[in-house]
């Protein structure tokens, strides 16, 4: 049997050894949909018809912007799951895989959302647990914390081992952590250095931006293999090194340890090419590609069901280990006939933390944040909401991303502010 793993930077559906892969991207073209990696590559060009966060914001409130005839992230959601499945052959069941990011009514919708595809749900369960019921096994450690990169934030997941069995203890999110915003700060790095090296800025245009992020993954692959790159674009070329782009990882790396406790981490597959990961201390286990999969092929006897009565699996016996039955609590599933009635709705995630930013970084001026409203030129401002920073006009960008009315902004956050230039929220210390 077939299983998806629900994690948005990469959702993947795998069988028989083999996978299908699609980013949690989508763009709008000619009242078209187009999922996955193809939508990754233009979502630079074209952000007001793109989205990378309805898997985050699952739900059925209603779209703000629109986007398209879909009216809640639970249709895209609906839609992704239906490619995914064509990509991968259309396989009959399939267990899902889903963050323990996810709340409780977020999981009973998508549950409706799925039994709504053309597919059966026979499991539901934690990938936390699911892989760490392996690599407790696989490297011997009782305790383990689980860092999962996800597109908007990354979730560490604390696992404990106790009578053959492994289960999640808490999760914390680390907001401004997210894969997006780690490329982010990569980008950055790398399109300071264009200037400095050659007075070219790759940001100038949509294009050349978009092509430094379709080919930032191969360039922190050689990163990680020589210590520098050789990066290429529109004919200006940049040589960058590791220690250039380490610090895009700072905030990650305080986050960690934070929260730590001297535990051994459980890193997933795509924070293993970010530059400065390898100064994370103690014990640090990787997980590649098919970490997820090998696991289910060893506990799907103790996730699947052979009915409609599907319960979320958040404990499971410890691979190698004394095996005992895996216990369960169960999620309540609609029967749903669409994919708009899938499920209860469920509020709308949180899109971040409170911001402890004290000033926005504006071109050379650092603006201090005072009052109730900020003025960033003829055409935007933000404006405080409760204890949150909120930013006001069209068309600006929130980490390389359209800005949703209301977002409340973090600390670290890049603005894009169309020819009033740049922004970043930052702090500064007496």
């Amino acid at each position: 049997m077939a299983i998806l793993d629900c994690r948005d930077t990469r959702i993947s559906l795998w069988q028989e050894g083999s996978a299908a892969h699609s980013p949690g991207f989508v763009v709008l073209d000619n009242n078209e949909y187009h999922f996955g990696k193809a939508a990754q590559e233009q979502s630079r060009l074209r952000p007001r018809d793109s989205s990378a966060r309805f898997w985050w914001q699952l739900s059925t409130q209603p779209l703000k912007p629109a986007l398209g005839a879909a009216r809640h992230t639970a249709d895209l959601v609906h839609s992704h799951l239906r490619h995914v499945h064509a990509e991968a052959g259309s396989p009959e069941r399939l267990a899902l895989a889903v963050p323990d990011s996810m709340a409780g009514e977020q999981l009973s919708l998508l549950l409706g959302v799925a039994q709504a595809c053309d597919f059966a749900v026979s499991g539901l369960v934690s990938r936390s647990v699911l892989l760490g019921s392996a690599a407790m096994s696989d490297a011997g450690h009782p305790h383990l914390l689980h860092i999962e990169a996800q597109l908007n934030q990354t979730i560490l997941n604390e696992l404990v081992a106790q009578d053959g069995h492994v289960r999640l203890v808490r999760s914390t999110p680390l907001p401004s952590c997210g894969l997006l915003s780690l490329q982010e700060r990569c980008i950055s790095a790398i399109a300071t250095a264009f200037i400095q090296q050659t007075r070219f800025d790759p940001r100038r245009s949509a294009a050349s931006e978009q092509r430094l992020y379709n080919d930032l993954p191969t360039i922190l692959s050689d990163l990680r293999e020589r210590g520098e790159a050789s990066v290429d674009i529109d004919g200006h070329r940049c040589r960058v090194t590791s220690s250039v782009l380490a610090s895009a990882s700072e905030r990650l790396m305080t986050g960690v340890a934070s929260a730590r406790n001297d535990l051994p981490l459980l890193l997933d597959g795509d924070l293993r090419l970010l530059p400065g990961i390898d100064a994370l201390p103690g014990t640090v286990v990787p997980l590649n590609d098919k970490a997820l999969p090998d696991a289910w092929d060893q506990q799907r006897e103790h996730v699947e069901t052979s009915g409609d009565d599907v319960h979320y699996i958040n404990r499971l016996p410890l691979i190698g280990g004394t095996v005992a039955k895996a216990t369960s609590a169960p999620a309540p599933a609609a029967a749903v006939a669409t994919a708009a009635e899938a499920a209860p709705a469920a509020p709308k995630a949180e899109v971040t933390k409170p911001t402890t930013a004290t000033h926005v970084l504006l071109g050379m001026q650092a603006l201090p944040l005072r009052g109730d409203r900020v003025a960033l030129g003829d055409a935007f401002a933000l404006r405080r909401e409760q204890a949150s920073w909120v930013l006001e006009g069209d068309g600006a960008l929130v980490n390389g991303l359209p800005c949703a009315p209301g977002q409340p902004l973090s600390l670290g956050d890049t603005l894009s502010l169309g020819s009033t230039g740049h922004g970043r929220l930052i702090e500064v210390l007496d």
